[in-house]
């Protein structure tokens, strides 16, 4: 899911809407500048939700963390604390570190979106804090 909303979702929703906003531009003039200001407020938008986002796996003893260019491994007693974004799809999954990583003290993935998941925590952060404390 992460490739989905990381690399498709905003390639296209920012592709289609600076087609439109520079089509407005020429067409509207000064009246498209609404969309110019939807255009920068969307990518800020989507750079904060998606863009950030890294792949992440885990197993007994360590946590494996991807941005599709390095990969680390990060041990589970560096974890200090694991929260998710309650009402927001996509599922935006934090991660924060006792000691600095390759990728700063804290990192974000996406976990998979479900709707019954809606007001309750995520599944992986439960998994992350169960393996913790193993």
């Amino acid at each position: 899911m992460t490739i989905f909303w990381k690399f498709i979702f905003p390639g296209l929703w920012l592709g289609a809407f600076a087609i439109g906003t520079i089509s407005s531009l020429f067409i509207l003039s000064i009246d498209g500048l609404f969309f110019l200001i939807g255009l920068i407020l969307g990518f800020a938008v989507i750079y904060f939700t998606t863009l950030r986002a890294k792949v992440v796996h885990i197993d007994d003893a360590h946590l494996y963390v991807n941005n599709f260019r390095k990969s680390i491994k990060v041990p589970l007693k560096n974890i200090k604390h694991v929260s998710d974004d309650v009402p927001i799809s996509p599922r935006p999954i934090f991660v924060e570190f006792i000691h600095e990583t390759e990728f700063g003290k804290k990192i974000m993935f996406i976990g998979y979106t479900d709707l019954f998941l809606l007001f309750s925590t995520h599944p992986a952060v439960k998994e992350i804090k169960e393996r913790m404390k193993n």
